[in-house]
């Protein structure tokens, strides 16, 4: 039990060896936010262009969203074993992944429908609960780690987009939370499950983007986004100013 739990708990690394271990778990999770983000806005649709059946289509967006997201959610459990020192706090965000992908797997199989639309709600509730809890909590040690230290180094870079897209997905999932308790909060029909989830992600892209997201979501909605909004801005105003407030060389910071 010690020697297995031993795999899980902080790593023990010099600090060139965790610099470059950051630097790699930030990098894959950029590439895995841009292919949940792009198959999320384009997948769908793109795949009906192709002339794929609707049914068909469904099927593939949803395994690769159940592949894609179980990588993406191990992958910040990962990251977070560099920022953190805390075991207790690996281990149970380890626990909670685990929890949330076996709920996921009943609650959104694309095979079998273990649930209907309406017994679901509460297994998607806390898959997504879960996954909004370990995106903040990787959010919020990703962001003392960029805003710790003088040097702004190639892992900070990696480190802020992983961050802004996170953002993202992050409301997504608060998003979704809301209409799963309420549906219809998107302001249109959503099928419980990942097609609600998709357009959560596309409204939560909107917002950070800039964009108008042309639905006609209920107020609270609209509230979060302002929230988000707001914070994605401020995020990326806080980064400038890290870059141009700290330097960027030793010898500058021996100076």
């Amino acid at each position: 039990m010690k020697k297995y739990l031993a795999h899980i708990q902080r790593k023990n690394l010099n600090t060139n060896e965790l610099n470059e271990e950051k630097k790699k778990d930030f990098r894959n999770i950029v590439f895995l936010q841009i292919v949940i983000i792009v198959s999320a806005m384009l997948l769908k649709e793109t795949l009906a262009l192709c002339g794929v059946s609707l049914a068909a289509s469904n099927m593939i967006r949803d395994f690769l969203f159940l592949i894609t997201g179980g990588l993406y959610v191990f992958v910040l459990w990962d990251l977070l074993r560099d920022l953190t020192k805390s075991n207790t706090l690996i281990i149970s965000m380890f626990v909670l992944i685990i929890l949330g992908l076996g709920v996921a797997f009943f609650a959104v199989n694309p095979v079998y429908e273990f649930f209907d639309n309406d017994a679901k709600r509460p297994y998607l509730f806390f898959v997504h609960l879960s996954l909004f809890i370990i995106e903040t909590t990787v959010i919020y040690h990703c962001v003392y780690d960029i805003f710790s230290g003088k040097k702004l180094s190639v892992e900070k870079i990696w480190g802020s987009a992983c961050i802004y897209l996170m953002i993202g997905i992050s409301f997504g999932s608060l998003y979704d939370l809301v209409n799963i308790v309420k549906p219809g909060s998107m302001g249109i029909p959503l099928a419980q499950g990942l097609e609600s989830y998709t357009v959560c992600i596309y409204y939560s892209m909107t917002i950070i983007g800039g964009h108008d997201a042309f639905l006609e979501a209920i107020p609270l909605i609209q509230n979060l986004g302002i929230i988000e909004a707001v914070w994605s801005n401020l995020f990326i105003v806080l980064l400038v100013g890290r870059l141009l407030g700290k330097p960027d060389t030793d010898s500058e910071e021996t100076k």
